[in-house]
């Protein structure tokens, strides 16, 4: 993935294909929500709210919120065929969903959110630029994104700085809490972070991931690294590395991230 004109394309593929673990999917039970979408979820009170999700997939934290109360909820995705499947799954009075472009759109909100999209974009802090001109005053930017500071993220960025390993399918950017610190600065925005999914930045869910992940990047580089090899590592890890995860602010798999305009 070159630029994020590409991601389109991409995520249109991959969907077509019925590929839908690209797509969160999850009953609106709050037992039932990964970490992710719980923290977002948990950050403020919904209830009458003008919400937009950049980024919306198909649709499944829109129609969370649109439960909550809020007054009204936009969703908002490049990928047509995301946008179909939530017009399918979901209806509310207060709900719609729009295959549009960002600025496009003239309404102001309570509430950006946008889940796992800034890595991919050419500009995040340009487009979170964008995005606070269209917030009403005292509103909130809140995202997620895959967070790196963790023994997870040191393994795969070794790979990639040092040897340029294709680590992730779409990412255009590897961010961290202090990329989100500065761009605070930048907006003059208040910001709240937090991570979650520990167990993937240094648990067994790392390790039973890598098992997996770690051939497809061996092969994706053109490296011929012996299976055992791979197994060494991983048992290596798990031995010695998983017992000793911590529990430090930044270890989570992915950061969650809320601006508030001052």
């Amino acid at each position: 993935m070159k630029k994020n004109t590409d991601l389109k394309a991409f995520y249109d593929g991959v969907y077509k294909k019925g590929e839908k673990e690209h797509y969160t999917y999850f009953r609106l039970q709050k037992g039932d929500m990964p970490d992710e979408f719980s923290a977002v979820f948990a950050l403020m009170s919904w209830e009458d709210k003008d919400v937009m999700d950049a980024g919306c997939g198909t649709g499944d934290m829109c129609a969370l919120i649109s439960d909550a109360g809020a007054k009204s909820v936009l969703g908002v995705d490049f990928a047509e065929s995301a946008i179909e499947e939530a017009q399918k799954k979901y209806e509310a009075p207060n709900l719609k969903y729009a295959c549009i472009n960002v600025d496009e759109i003239e309404q102001t909100f309570d509430v950006i959110i946008s889940n796992g999209t800034l890595e991919h974009m050419d500009d995040p802090l340009g487009t979170l630029k964008a995005w606070k001109e269209k917030l009403n005053p005292g509103g909130s930017l809140i995202m997620t994104s895959p967070n790196w500071l963790n023994p997870r993220g040191y393994i795969l960025q070794t790979l990639w700085h040092l040897f340029r390993a294709p680590i992730t399918l779409a990412d255009l950017h590897y961010l961290t809490p202090l990329n989100f610190e500065e761009w605070a600065k930048e907006l003059s925005m208040n910001l709240e972070w937090s991570t979650v999914d520990r167990e993937w930045g240094g648990g067994m869910k790392m390790v039973e991931d890598f098992k997996r992940r770690l051939p497809n990047v061996a092969r994706d580089a053109g490296w011929k690294i012996p299976q055992e090899r791979i197994d060494e590592l991983l048992s290596w890890l798990e031995n010695y590395s998983v017992p000793f995860m911590g529990d430090a602010k930044q270890e989570g798999a992915v950061g969650v991230y809320h601006f508030k305009l001052a």
